[in-house]
């Protein structure tokens, strides 16, 4: 068994499992790690989870370190920067008239790498778009598509319930929500786009309201 601690950065929904290493750990800690994207600032949202099996070809990373005062200083800083490159995409995107949905920009905490983030409606090639904003702002340009639930964290905005978002606030990880869910719950509009939330999904909260002796009777579909 190993033991690790997940992950959540900024810009995904998606967890990332890190060894701890020698480093004391605790949730909600904010830490620095080493990722394919460069050196980022996450936040622990487990720890002490045990795998049974690891990827030998590509196994966890050790956690760099617990972020500091400067770290997080530095992030803010970076973040409000990376605005700054969001012009240099839509525009890029413009000059080679590529299908795509500019979302955000977000820069690696060694300020080395700027990754770019976009929905789309299938795959793109986006190979000389990449080199071509490498060339004007001087940093290695990583292109991310993302999926419409991750474009909605990033953005942010108001469900129907009038809050904010569930997945720009609080949530760690996303389910499988489906029409089953809706149909265990009695009075719930039946229709697909009454009961979608702004990324055009089915809202993440259904799964909240699930009655309890009809949880086993729901498949699970991605």
């Amino acid at each position: 068994m190993t033991k690790v601690v997940g992950i959540k950065f900024p810009h995904s929904l998606k967890i990332y499992d890190f060894l701890p290493g020698k480093n004391d750990i605790k949730v909600r800690n904010k830490v620095v790690v080493e990722t394919t994207q460069g050196v980022e600032i996450g936040e622990v949202v487990y720890i002490e989870k045990e795998l049974e099996q690891v990827d030998l070809e590509n196994p966890p990373k050790e956690i760099l370190r617990e972020a500091n005062e400067a770290d997080l200083k530095k992030f803010i800083n970076l973040e409000e920067k990376a605005k700054e490159y969001f012009p240099i995409l839509k525009d890029k995107i413009e000059k080679y008239g590529l299908s795509m949905n500019p979302v955000g920009v977000s820069l690696s905490l060694d300020e080395t790498k700027a990754v770019f983030y976009f929905t789309a409606e299938g795959r793109v090639d986006f190979r000389e778009l990449a080199k071509d904003i490498s060339r004007t702002i001087q940093k290695q340009a990583i292109m991310r598509q993302i999926g419409p639930r991750d474009e909605a964290k990033l953005i942010g905005g108001y469900g129907r319930c009038g809050r904010p978002i569930c997945c720009a606030t609080f949530l760690l990880a996303t389910e499988s929500v489906t029409m089953d869910t809706v149909e265990s719950q009695y009075g719930m509009a039946k229709s697909a786009a009454k009961v979608s939330g702004i990324c055009g999904r089915l809202m993440c909260c259904l799964n909240y309201e699930i009655p309890e002796g009809n949880k086993k009777g729901i498949k699970k579909k991605k």
